[in-house]
């Protein structure tokens, strides 16, 4: 690989002596932020921008008690693994953290990070690494918030936060973003920028199913006759559903002839119907491949019985359902509750019970463990958000499962609570990571539990 100095904006290179708050490092690692670790002065260094096996010169941005943080100004020695960034944005807007290294070593990364916090903090080895969960590193993002913002003088700004701010940077399209927002925001944008004074639209939110998508405004006041109609018609046209969000946080549906928000989980798989504001696995392929890979591990038989905690719409309750002789899915979200008992009756399923709970509570307490969590359960799936399952899974280990399945979209959440499981004596048997956010330092991974 060329030698050549990569810059970055920064000031011309000084001597260390002459700008104390500017260094050269050797880069070690990466850590869980994207950022690459050094060492310096006997202190850990996480510095923004750079790779493992570098040497950069960075500039000191915060000062911590056990570590500091750092801006890479320029690349001394490049990794072989580094990469141009695909977005023209990268590194002002704040969305991805890691386009300058590539795809393969990305998810490779991401993979050790979670073996090594495993070992480290809770001396676990899986018995099996699989291989990673991996899609398309472009245009896989079917779900986005997206600012919208309007200058005194008119300017129209429609993007994502800036890197360690606040403020909205302006983007064109977005490279993770799936074509049809990409295409939508586009003509968003002219009608917007013809409409006058739009302050009132504060931001959007917006996500795809198969065949049609979501679109949500945030106002502050009524929109006026003229623009809602040129709404409904861009949404139209677009196979969108329009949706107002007003002060009161209510979503109204303005009528449209878009087709109903569904998405399916493949070709023998069921059609899950969802609503704007639902939680959906951003990547559409990667959830597919995850939800193949965990009836796999499982292999839920015809005489068992499956407990589905965080269940969500129904993304693995409505598939194991359809091999399992019974599911008990709870979800602590009663919109969400509903959604899976409505996606079950679509697709024929009786022989689910779907029971509403706050999961962080000790669930001896909770009426669908007296109703429903008493009897002995099979297998066992949880899909904790980044806060994981502590109380939960203290609690499964006396179900005496034969398979316990976590899905995971934080490290330290796993570590800690697989060691309860451990414990209890269970073996991590199985493991791998998913690439569901590429180009971000986010880290999702499916570990299975096997008595």
């Amino acid at each position: 690989m060329s030698r050549k100095r990569i810059r970055f904006g920064g000031p011309a290179r000084q001597s260390a002596t002459a700008t104390p708050t500017q260094l050269e490092a050797d880069v070690q690692s990466l850590g869980l932020e994207g950022r690459g670790v050094a060492r310096q002065d006997g202190k850990t260094l996480f510095i923004s921008g750079a790779l493992p096996g570098e040497r950069v010169r960075a500039q000191v941005v915060n000062r911590h008690k056990r570590f500091d943080e750092a801006q890479t100004l320029e690349v001394l020695q490049a990794s072989s693994e580094r990469q141009t960034p695909p977005c023209p944005y990268y590194g002002r807007c704040g969305g991805c953290q890691l386009q300058h290294l590539a795809p393969a070593a990305q998810i490779r990364y991401k993979e050790q990070l979670v073996l090594d916090q495993l070992q480290r903090f809770a001396d676990i080895r899986p018995g099996s690494v699989e291989p990673p969960l991996g899609s398309a590193d472009l245009g896989y993002r079917r779900t986005a918030r997206i600012g919208i913002n309007q200058r005194a003088d008119g300017e129209l700004l429609i993007g994502f936060r800036r890197q360690g701010s606040h403020k909205l940077i302006d983007i064109d399209s977005c490279a993770v973003l799936e074509p049809r927002i990409n295409e939508l925001l586009a003509k968003l944008r002219q009608l917007l920028q013809d409409a006058g004074n739009i302050k009132h639209i504060t931001h959007l939110d917006i996500s795809c199913g198969d065949r049609s998508g979501s679109l949500a405004l945030r106002i502050t006041r009524r929109l006026d006759d003229d623009l809602l109609s040129a709404l409904r018609q861009l949404c139209e046209r677009q196979q969108f559903k329009l949706f107002l969000q007003g002060n009161d946080d209510r979503l109204q549906e303005v009528e449209t002839a878009a087709p109903e928000l569904t998405y399916s989980l493949g070709d023998a798989g069921p059609e899950l119907l969802f609503a704007p504001g639902d939680f959906l696995q951003v990547n559409a392929e990667i959830n597919r491949q995850m939800v193949a890979r965990a009836l796999d591990w499982l292999a839920p038989t015809a005489d068992e019985r499956v407990l589905d905690l965080f269940c969500g719409l129904g993304n693995f309750t409505l598939p194991l359902a359809q091999r399992a002789a019974e599911v008990v899915a709870v979800e602590g979200s009663a919109a969400m509750v509903e959604r899976t008992r409505d996606n079950a009756r679509r697709n024929g399923l009786d022989n689910i019970g779907v029971f509403k709970s706050d999961l962080s509570l000790d669930i001896r307490d909770t009426p669908w463990y007296r109703q429903a969590g008493h009897e002995k359960f099979d297998l066992i799936l949880l899909d904790p958000p980044r806060a994981g399952a502590e109380e939960c899974v203290r609690r499964l280990c006396s179900y005496g499962a034969r398979a316990v399945l976590y899905i995971a979209c934080n490290p330290a959440s796993l570590v800690r609570d697989a060691q309860p499981l451990i414990e209890a004596g269970y073996r991590l048997s199985r493991f791998a990571v998913m690439d569901m956010f590429p180009h971000t330092a986010h880290v999702e991974s499916m570990a299975l539990f096997e008595c």
